[in-house]
């Protein structure tokens, strides 16, 4: 017996040193590698952040910017790599339990990408250190369609912007008001939260997820693409409509409307062509934009990124 029990243990040992050899072959990064890394673009980090995992849960939370590219249909889908096999590639999927990445990472290291590694805690290891993980609009789509799932799609950019159109039942807390307007955040901390703003350029969703979850709420989401994907990928915009309008208002009824902080055009073209002493015009728009044509005279800041500017 006791010989039979050697020869196991003999025939055993070579088996878990390679094993062990091929897990310690795979690179693994750290959460704070994985955190310095996507606070760089793809294209600025030359690297490919990679959601192992179905395509599903993908939608519904994924770090940021990363890419879907599933397991399963991994070999299927290999022209969706790089060309560039000096490209950083890091694989995650559903935590330590499991082993898609590693798989994934084995796969393209064949290939003769040169630059692969894990990260092992993957997207339950991101949300449990308390950052917020991105959602795609399909996930967005799929709330709006499913009446059982609670969730609270909240629009952080400055009301004009909602006003003019948003994503149906969206609540409208901009950044620049949250304390006055955090109060309308649901009393249940488990509520799903999701903040979206301009897309990829704004980080106005990125401030208000990070005040929530200073809040106590437990389950928060960044729809990062924003508005302009929504617009993009859905027909369902929502645009807000004065009351007292109900819709059948006369063109110089609708050109009344005036907001806090808003001047008409008569006295801004007054002001444009006087000059005034301090008189400061600021372009909000996006650069592309300021650059195509812009007011003589004005400054482009876009208006998310005021606040940074003051």
């Amino acid at each position: 017996m006791m010989q039979r029990r050697t020869l196991a243990l003999t025939l055993l040992l070579p088996l878990l040193l390679l094993a062990s050899q091929a897990a310690a072959a795979v690179k693994t990064l750290t959460l704070a590698d994985v955190e310095a890394m996507v606070a760089q673009k793809p294209a600025e980090g030359h690297y490919m952040l990679i959601d192992a995992r179905p395509e599903i849960k993908y939608f519904g939370s994924h770090l940021p910017h990363a890419v879907s590219l599933p397991w399963m249909e991994m070999k299927e889908r290999l022209d969706e790599l790089p060309e560039d096999k000096a490209t950083a590639l890091v694989f995650y999927c559903g935590g330590l339990k499991c082993d898609l990445s590693a798989k994934a990472a084995a796969l393209v290291e064949k290939m003769g990408y040169t630059d692969v590694s894990i990260f092992p805690e993957g997207e339950p290891g991101w949300r449990k250190e308390g950052n917020s993980p991105w959602v795609a609009t399909s996930h967005i789509k799929m709330i709006l369609n499913d009446r059982d799932r609670i969730a609270l799609v909240v629009d952080a950019r400055p009301f004009i912007k909602y006003n003019a159109g948003t994503i149906p039942g969206a609540l409208n807390i901009p950044f620049q008001e949250w304390d006055k307007l955090k109060g309308l955040l649901p009393a249940d901390k488990d509520t799903q939260l999701i903040f979206f703003c301009g897309g990829l350029k704004c980080n106005l969703s990125h401030k208000s997820a990070a005040a929530a979850r200073a809040m106590g709420y437990t389950d928060v989401r960044t729809y990062a693409e924003g508005w302009p994907a929504w617009k993009k990928n859905s027909t369902r915009a929502f645009a807000m409509v004065n009351p007292k309008q109900e819709g059948q208002a006369a063109p110089a009824e609708a050109e009344a409307m005036v907001y806090e902080g808003e001047i008409g055009k008569e006295e801004f073209l007054k002001l444009v062509a006087e000059k005034p002493e301090g008189l400061l015009l600021i372009d909000v728009r996006p650069a592309d934009e300021f650059e195509k044509a812009h007011i003589p005279g004005a400054i482009n800041i876009l208006d998310e990124k005021i606040e940074e500017h003051i």
